[in-house]
């Protein structure tokens, strides 16, 4: 299990018997995010905030609300949203401090670069410790490095969802640790069933249809393949939102037409068109954007999909190839259409990837050995701070 060895790496991290002898008094936990709209790194959030075991008690602090505010409320959790009414309104993060110096919680977690930001001199004044988690990708955004390599210097301690995460950001093992993300086992049983036997082999992309993910590629697969054996042996399904779906929608119109491609309304909830597929596909452009642990591919783990997708960030670290996942090149939807085609004249290829997919999320990637492995972050940065 690549979990096992990435804990001991963390130099700080606290024992099973250190656990033990704090878990007797409630530990105040801070959580902090830039948004909870729909979004992998919000669904995350909200899973860590409902899985955290005892002592650890969490508030949740954000700048903007969102879908993932109501499922917190409905799970009981302290919920407080202080958005910004202009770029530079200082209030929220006034109101931070303001719960920062009257709750005073043993460690804050910030998820985003903003929150992170507002909390710093704060936690700095009160003597809080400050845990950035806000490095959700495998790469640097351009145009964040400068600011964001101060902010991440000054904090107590960085978690990032992927090595490649850590590597991009050039943390230091003494102070990144990576917690991979969880599955939510609440969620399986929306993966029962299978695509229907007689039916056109179906392969689905869920992703935020921005820049970066690889639609383009995905809707050329589907166009040189219904080209060569007609609209009927192949199903594609697009899924998602975002500033690039307009041209996503532009670009499949006439496979739309014919009735080849899918763009189903984008939803909360995935899984079920996932279940209709044979084949799992997350393409990125690595000049652009490059995974963390992405949602996405865990998904269609779960589903027993196998999986084609491109060797992007933190990708190999979820998915090994040949195991769980076969990679192809960026931006060749030539490419995807082979690898299509010759998963569909394997079926017991494409079995024996799903199966070890799944069975490699359900032991290393549950909801509660993420939770638990933050909080082991938790204890030890609370206690460096004593």
């Amino acid at each position: 299990m690549p979990i096992a060895q990435d804990r001991m790496t963390w130099p700080a991290a606290v024992s099973a018997h250190t656990m033990e002898r704090t878990s007797s008094r409630p530990r105040r936990l801070l959580l902090l995010a830039d948004s909870l709209g729909n979004g992998g790194a919000e669904r995350q959030f909200e899973l860590l905030v409902r899985s955290l075991p005892p002592p650890w008690q969490p508030r949740v602090w954000a700048l903007e609300g969102g879908a993932f505010a109501g499922r917190l409320r409905a799970a009981g959790a302290p919920l407080r949203i202080a958005p910004r009414r202009a770029r530079m309104d200082p209030r929220p993060a006034l109101d931070l401090w303001w719960l920062l110096a009257r709750w005073r919680p043993e460690v804050v977690h910030s998820w985003g670069w903003m929150a992170s930001l507002a909390a710093l001199p704060a936690c700095r004044a009160l003597r809080i410790p400050l845990i950035d988690g806000s490095i959700r990708a495998g790469y640097i955004t351009p145009g964040r490095r400068p600011g964001n390599h101060w902010m991440l210097r000054h904090v107590d301690a960085v978690i990032a969802n992927s090595r490649a995460g850590l590597a991009a950001w050039s943390i230091p093992p003494e102070r990144g640790r990576v917690v991979y993300n969880g599955f939510d086992a609440g969620r399986l049983p929306l993966c029962a069933g299978e695509p229907p036997e007689d039916g056109p082999f179906t392969a689905v992309m869920t992703a935020r249809m921005a820049p970066g993910k690889d639609f383009a590629a995905f809707i050329e697969a589907a166009r040189l393949l219904a080209e060569a054996d007609g609209p009927h042996a192949w199903r594609f399904i697009a899924a998602g939102d975002g500033p690039n779906r307009p041209a996503v929608l532009a670009q499949a119109a006439p496979l739309v037409a014919a009735g080849v491609v899918e763009l189903p309304a984008p939803s909360l909830e995935v899984l079920p068109l996932v279940r209709q597929a044979h084949v799992g596909v997350l393409l990125a452009d690595p000049a652009i954007h490059k995974e963390g642990c992405s949602n996405t591919i865990m998904e269609y783990m779960a589903c027993g999909l196998p999986v084609i997708t491109t060797d992007s960030g933190g990708n190999r670290e979820l998915a090994p190839e040949g195991e769980t996942a076969w990679y192809i090149p960026p931006a060749d939807g030539a490419a995807l259409a082979a690898a299509l085609r010759r998963l569909r004249a394997t079926p017991e290829e494409a079995r024996r990837l799903g199966a070890a997919g799944r069975a490699r999320l359900l032991a290393g990637f549950s909801a509660e050995r993420m939770a638990r492995d933050m909080a082991v972050v938790y204890e030890s940065v609370a206690r460096r701070s004593l």
